[in-house]
């Protein structure tokens, strides 16, 4: 293992350790949520699904990557990092200060770093991406534009309304903050690495193949924290979240078969 890997490794074990921390006490420990009713429910089902789903599948992929050097696996190491990321950021701005304030900050903080550390050692010039555009290339990129000018849209038209007409997002009213952070984070966390990953495979860039399948997968384990904190607070949207999910679960098995043809066969001996 080289020292790079190293760190990266220490680092996701430290994250596994402090999410565990996180989810455990968000779900046992009473009052730890300074939130209204729906939002503390909100929190606690993310910490179910972060415990029951993202975490078993960061530590699978990492554990099966040492044993296999497998690219895949590795890919879903790292989309579970980018997870934990987006995920705490919704704990860290949008969260009442509570306890767990500064676990929420170091979970976070530390899956920045981990992310770039994993993303600039990662071997891309091994990924021989073909010049031919395929119609599978622009299944992908159809969903990812579809989903991110939907979001745009979506965000766009509550905040003009409230230029125009002074008509507060009903987010905010339901939570209470002085601003949306779910319109912060996910046009700068989703929006944007959606269309940046879709330039990138139009243009024929093996980067857009990493980012678009860190970025959907993700998407689809976030896509169970909403159905779940859903089927609790607002079943009405639990619909809206299962079509988004298998639309994004559906390009992400695109993106996957993909990304198989370009691995060079060379690669998985210099992933540690």
């Amino acid at each position: 293992m080289n020292r790079h890997n190293k760190w990266i490794t220490i680092f996701t074990i430290i994250l596994i350790f402090l999410s565990l921390t996180a989810t455990l006490g968000g779900l046992f420990i009473d009052n730890l949520y300074q939130d209204n009713v729906q939002f503390t429910q909100i929190w606690k089902s993310n910490d179910f699904i972060t415990l029951c789903i993202a975490l078993p599948l960061l530590i699978g992929a990492m554990i099966y990557t040492y044993l296999k050097k497998s690219i895949i696996s590795l890919l879903i190491w790292y989309s579970m990092i980018w997870f934990l990321c987006y995920n705490y950021a919704f704990y860290v701005f949008g969260a009442s200060f509570n306890a767990f304030y500064l676990i929420h900050l170091s979970i976070y903080t530390l899956s920045i770093l981990t992310i770039i550390l994993a993303l600039i050692h990662f071997p891309i010039h091994d990924l021989k991406v073909s010049n031919k555009k395929s119609v599978l290339d622009y299944i992908v990129v159809g969903m990812m534009l579809f989903l991110s000018l939907g979001l745009l849209s979506i965000y766009s038209i509550q905040s003009i309304n409230f230029a125009l007409n002074g008509v507060l997002p009903a987010i905010i009213t339901a939570s209470g903050h002085v601003t949306s952070v779910v319109f912060s984070l996910d046009i700068s966390m989703v929006v944007l690495f959606f269309i940046l990953a879709s330039v990138l495979i139009l243009k024929r860039n093996p980067w857009g193949y990493l980012i678009a399948f860190i970025a959907q997968l993700k998407g689809v384990v976030y896509m169970f924290v909403l159905i779940y904190a859903s089927i609790e607070t607002n079943p009405d949207e639990v619909p809206v979240w299962i079509f988004i999910g298998l639309l994004t679960l559906i390009s992400l098995i695109v993106l996957t078969f993909q990304l198989k043809k370009v691995i060079h066969p060379a690669l998985p001996s210099q992933l540690l």
